[in-house]
């Protein structure tokens, strides 16, 4: 049984599509938080209030329980939602730094092997094969 054989096949150009598209993707997210973050406002002031009728409400408004539960629901998220931007940005990076190693590596190897065989013969070469 002979062991796993890994190959790689990177096109740096198709690599580097895919890295623009998904930065392109990562730079939408300030906005969608954004968006969130109103439609999250607008719904919990939308909810419903517990304020007894004939009450005054107060200056900083009144909140039921639907509006409390998305503001919790908002505060517990919150991490999650800065995760995926710099989590994105760490995968661009990490994926642009291993392309780069790829082809360092590559053209560390081309340029052993013509080293390697642009030496002179050596006298064990020059005798030629075995008979």
């Amino acid at each position: 049984m002979g062991g796993i054989v890994s190959t790689w096949d990177i096109k740096p150009g198709g690599v580097h599509g895919v890295l623009n598209k998904t930065a392109e993707a990562g730079a939408k997210f300030e906005e969608e938080f954004t968006s969130y973050d109103d439609g999250l406002v607008g719904a919990a002031t939308w909810a419903g209030t517990m304020v007894l009728g004939g009450t005054e409400i107060p200056k900083g408004g009144a909140f039921g329980p639907v509006a409390q539960a998305l503001q919790e629901f908002q505060q517990r998220t919150e991490n999650d939602l800065k995760f995926l931007p710099v989590r994105t940005g760490k995968s661009i990076t990490g994926a642009r730094l291993a392309t780069e190693e790829y082809l360092k590596g590559n053209l560390e190897m081309a340029k052993n092997a013509q080293d390697q065989y642009s030496k002179a013969p050596t006298p064990e070469e020059m005798k030629g094969p075995k008979k």
